[in-house]
């Protein structure tokens, strides 16, 4: 019989007589790769199967409302590591946002350096000019 390569763990095996088109060598962890693509592919496909999973799942939330807390108090410690992670996923996610307020007031006096200068027009059909410029102080400010 032809030897083939199984798609999920990459060893040789003989496919049975039965199954002509067969993929997957007979180990558990191929059978369950399988069985996922299979759904996968299902439930992306196949929009009936799709909406009976969702209600399935939705009636097994609803018959198991305390799960999630039963999980948490049984495992202490996976509570413990899950929350210092998110604490730091949070940590780069929630930064001060950068926000042009319209009524800020300028730094005086500017600082030096290289500007672009633009000409703002009313008329939106004129290509405005644009000019790059050189500030620096000329003499100090007295207050």
């Amino acid at each position: 019989m032809e030897k083939r390569w199984c798609n999920a763990c990459g060893s040789a095996f003989e496919p049975r007589p039965q199954s002509p088109r067969q993929a997957y060598c007979s180990e558990p962890k191929c059978q369950t790769a399988r069985k996922l693509l299979w759904q996968r592919t299902k439930r992306r496909t196949d929009a009936d199967y799709h909406q009976n999973q969702v209600e399935a799942q939705k009636a097994w939330r609803t018959k198991n409302r305390a799960y999630w807390k039963n999980y948490r108090d049984a495992h202490p410690e996976y509570t413990d590591m899950n929350r210092s992670q998110q604490r730091r996923r949070n940590a780069g996610r929630f930064r001060a946002p950068l926000i042009a307020k319209s009524d800020v007031s300028s730094p005086w006096p500017p600082p030096a350096g290289l500007f672009r200068l633009t000409e703002i027009h009313s008329d939106a059909r004129t290509v405005p000019k644009s000019w790059t410029v050189h500030l620096s102080p000329v003499a100090p400010l007295s207050a």
